[in-house]
């Protein structure tokens, strides 16, 4: 097919949603709009209870003499990485926010309000990237230390790092495939969307 009869078909009132129609998809994509940020609200806070909880474990350790924080650091230093990772993805959500609000948008603003989560999203994946290996120092360091004081057998030593070794690969997969095969095209389509608009 000529490129001029392409062009036409694609331009064609058959090819050209209505009022009713396009509202419909406007409805729709802020619907999938508002389900990402509910997921993303979600993903923090699960990991920022999780991590009030075992912070809230440590001090009381620490409180009540079962726990030396001169001889056990690691577990500290642990809960310092995690936290700062959390602070991390947290001021880069605030900074990178599309500051649109979703009430009055237009598709190219929904569409950029799209591509600025896609945006955070990745990266808050190359963030974890980057705290992997500043984590699995105090990591090693802490597990070796539950050993050292008594706490736990060579045998359990080994275990652990085994747990941890397996979680951390596991992680470390699903946020490869999910940036490589997930964001990464989401973030063409979407960059393609936007630049059809701004032509």
């Amino acid at each position: 097919m000529e490129f001029e009869h392409l062009q036409a078909a694609w331009r064609s009132p058959a090819n050209t949603p209505d009022d009713r129609a396009q509202a419909y998809l406007m409805e729709e994509v802020m619907k999938s709009l508002k389900a990402r940020r509910r997921g993303e609200v979600l993903l923090f806070a699960i990991p920022a209870t999780a991590m009030t909880i075992f912070t809230a474990i440590a001090f009381r350790a620490v409180a009540s003499g079962r726990m030396d924080p001169g001889r056990e650091w690691g577990a500290l230093a642990m809960l310092g990485v995690c936290w700062l990772v959390l602070a991390a993805v947290l001021i880069t959500g605030i900074l990178l926010r599309h500051r649109r609000h979703a009430g009055a948008a237009s598709m190219r603003d929904t569409l950029a309000a799209m591509l600025a989560a896609n945006r955070r999203a990745r990266t808050n994946m190359r963030i974890f990237a980057m705290m992997l290996p500043v984590f699995l120092a105090p990591m090693f360091v802490g597990v070796t230390q539950l050993n050292d004081v008594g706490k736990a057998t060579e045998r359990d030593t080994w275990q652990m790092l085994f747990v941890f070794g397996v979680a951390l690969i596991a992680s470390v997969g699903w946020n490869l495939g999910r940036y490589f095969w997930v964001m990464k095209p989401e973030q063409r389509r979407l960059e393609g969307l936007l630049a059809e608009y701004e032509d």
